[in-house]
Protein backbone atom coordinates (compact mmCIF):
# COMPACT_ATOMS: atom_id res chain seq x y z
CA UNK A 1 0.00 0.00 0.00
CA UNK A 2 2.90 2.21 0.79
CA UNK A 3 4.05 2.01 -2.90
CA UNK A 4 0.71 2.69 -4.48
CA UNK A 5 0.96 6.14 -1.93
CA UNK A 6 4.58 6.89 -3.19
CA UNK A 7 3.66 6.72 -7.17
CA UNK A 8 0.29 8.54 -6.12
CA UNK A 9 2.74 11.04 -4.39
CA UNK A 10 5.69 11.26 -7.51
CA UNK A 11 3.01 12.25 -9.83
CA UNK A 12 1.61 15.13 -7.66
CA UNK A 13 4.92 16.69 -7.75
CA UNK A 14 5.65 16.01 -11.18
CA UNK A 15 2.43 17.67 -11.73
CA UNK A 16 3.25 20.30 -9.25
CA UNK A 17 7.01 21.35 -11.13
CA UNK A 18 5.02 21.12 -14.30
CA UNK A 19 2.80 23.53 -13.24
CA UNK A 20 5.65 25.96 -11.40
CA UNK A 21 7.84 25.54 -14.66
CA UNK A 22 5.44 26.80 -16.74
CA UNK A 23 3.76 29.34 -14.41
CA UNK A 24 6.71 31.00 -13.12
CA UNK A 25 10.19 30.02 -14.83
CA UNK A 26 10.78 32.34 -18.24
CA UNK A 27 12.10 29.41 -20.78
CA UNK A 28 12.19 29.70 -24.71
CA UNK A 29 8.82 28.35 -25.79
CA UNK A 30 10.63 25.48 -28.07
CA UNK A 31 12.13 24.88 -23.96
CA UNK A 32 9.03 24.63 -22.17
CA UNK A 33 7.77 22.23 -25.22
CA UNK A 34 10.58 19.72 -24.32
CA UNK A 35 10.16 20.24 -20.71
CA UNK A 36 6.42 19.72 -20.77
CA UNK A 37 7.50 16.46 -23.25
CA UNK A 38 9.92 15.48 -20.47
CA UNK A 39 6.88 15.16 -17.75
CA UNK A 40 4.16 13.78 -20.06
CA UNK A 41 6.65 10.97 -20.70
CA UNK A 42 8.00 10.53 -16.82
CA UNK A 43 3.49 10.96 -16.05
CA UNK A 44 2.63 8.11 -18.48
CA UNK A 45 5.60 5.86 -17.31
CA UNK A 46 4.22 6.44 -13.59
CA UNK A 47 1.15 5.25 -14.68
CA UNK A 48 2.12 2.49 -16.85
CA UNK A 49 4.55 1.12 -13.95
CA UNK A 50 1.76 1.56 -11.36
CA UNK A 51 -0.82 -0.57 -13.59
CA UNK A 52 1.42 -3.04 -14.61
CA UNK A 53 2.04 -3.27 -10.35
CA UNK A 54 -0.97 -2.97 -8.93
CA UNK A 55 -3.97 -4.32 -11.31
CA UNK A 56 -3.68 -8.14 -12.43
CA UNK A 57 -4.29 -9.09 -15.60
CA UNK A 58 -3.47 -11.42 -17.57
CA UNK A 59 -0.02 -11.76 -19.07
CA UNK A 60 -0.78 -11.20 -22.60
CA UNK A 61 -3.32 -8.28 -22.00
CA UNK A 62 -0.64 -6.58 -20.25
CA UNK A 63 1.57 -7.01 -23.14
CA UNK A 64 -1.02 -5.47 -25.41
CA UNK A 65 -1.53 -2.70 -22.89
CA UNK A 66 2.07 -1.24 -22.63
CA UNK A 67 2.43 -1.92 -26.41
CA UNK A 68 -0.31 0.02 -27.10
CA UNK A 69 0.68 2.63 -24.57
CA UNK A 70 4.14 3.27 -25.63
CA UNK A 71 2.61 3.50 -29.62
CA UNK A 72 0.10 6.47 -28.26
CA UNK A 73 2.85 7.84 -26.51
CA UNK A 74 5.34 7.73 -29.68
CA UNK A 75 2.70 9.64 -31.88
CA UNK A 76 1.66 11.94 -28.90
CA UNK A 77 5.20 12.88 -28.76
CA UNK A 78 5.94 13.40 -32.38
CA UNK A 79 2.80 15.33 -33.01
CA UNK A 80 4.12 17.67 -30.05
CA UNK A 81 7.51 17.97 -31.76
CA UNK A 82 5.32 18.96 -35.28
CA UNK A 83 7.05 15.64 -36.85
CA UNK A 84 3.76 13.52 -37.08
CA UNK A 85 2.67 15.15 -40.12
CA UNK A 86 5.90 14.68 -42.00
CA UNK A 87 5.92 10.73 -41.07
CA UNK A 88 2.32 10.50 -42.41
CA UNK A 89 3.33 12.48 -45.64
CA UNK A 90 6.38 9.89 -46.15
CA UNK A 91 4.32 6.84 -45.18
CA UNK A 92 1.77 7.93 -47.71
CA UNK A 93 4.22 8.62 -50.30
CA UNK A 94 5.85 5.30 -49.95
CA UNK A 95 2.59 3.30 -50.21
CA UNK A 96 1.50 5.62 -53.40
CA UNK A 97 4.35 3.93 -55.40
CA UNK A 98 4.73 0.38 -56.65
CA UNK A 99 6.91 -1.11 -58.20
CA UNK A 100 6.68 -3.12 -61.29
CA UNK A 101 10.28 -4.61 -62.82
CA UNK A 102 11.86 -2.12 -60.97
CA UNK A 103 10.35 0.70 -62.68
CA UNK A 104 8.10 2.74 -59.81
CA UNK A 105 4.51 3.50 -61.14
CA UNK A 106 2.26 5.94 -59.51
CA UNK A 107 -0.95 5.41 -59.01
CA UNK A 108 -3.30 7.88 -61.00
CA UNK A 109 -4.31 11.47 -58.49
CA UNK A 110 -7.62 11.24 -56.83
CA UNK A 111 -10.25 13.54 -58.06
CA UNK A 112 -10.58 16.90 -55.85
CA UNK A 113 -13.79 17.02 -54.57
Amino acid sequence: MSMAITSAAALVLVALLLWLVNAYVPLAANMKRIVNIVGALIVVGIVLWAINTYIPMAGSIKAILNIVVVLGTCVGVLQALGLWDEIKDLARNFTDYRIVRRHRIGHPPEPQA
